[in-house]
């Protein structure tokens, strides 16, 4: 299939995200974000979590030795900060998607990382800033349960 092709289509695809509410987007968004989140689980997040004793302070003061990726303890045990520097989602880098609606793939791809990593734990994530929206970087506050 020809440039031309693809780049309709994923116009119309980044058209059809803006009509869709956050539900909607959870569901088109859970197997994608399952395939991104175990590329990064293994690349990125299960041998660091290993390193730090399972410890998820220890975890998001060292996540910023991975590339592009920042964390915050804002409270020691329970509520963390990750920050993505920038989008690196290729639907976003490579076909051009700008709908703010493609940061659900993100959020559901941290929320695989995250019960794999501490299944025992529930948590919420939620997107306070994102590079779709006009911000700067990428930040998610990860809520976990007491």
């Amino acid at each position: 299939m020809d440039e031309r092709f693809f780049a309709e289509w994923f116009g119309g695809f980044d058209a059809g995200l803006e009509k869709m509410d956050i539900e909607e987007c959870s569901r088109l968004f859970a197997k994608c974000a399952l395939r991104c989140s175990c590329d990064a689980l293994k690349n990125l997040y299960r041998d660091l979590f290993d390193e730090c004793g399972g410890d998820l302070d220890k975890f998001f003061t060292r996540v910023n030795e991975k590339k592009d990726v920042d964390g915050k303890v804002l409270e020691p045990g329970s509520v963390y900060e990750l920050i993505f520097t920038k989008c690196g989602c290729p639907l976003h880098t490579q076909a051009g998607v700008k709908s703010n609606r493609l940061c659900e793939c993100s959020r559901q791809s941290m929320i695989c990382v995250f019960k794999n990593l501490v299944p025992q734990r529930n948590f919420k994530i939620e997107c306070v800033e994102s590079v779709l929206s006009g911000g700067e970087k990428c930040r998610h506050i990860i809520t976990f349960d007491k």
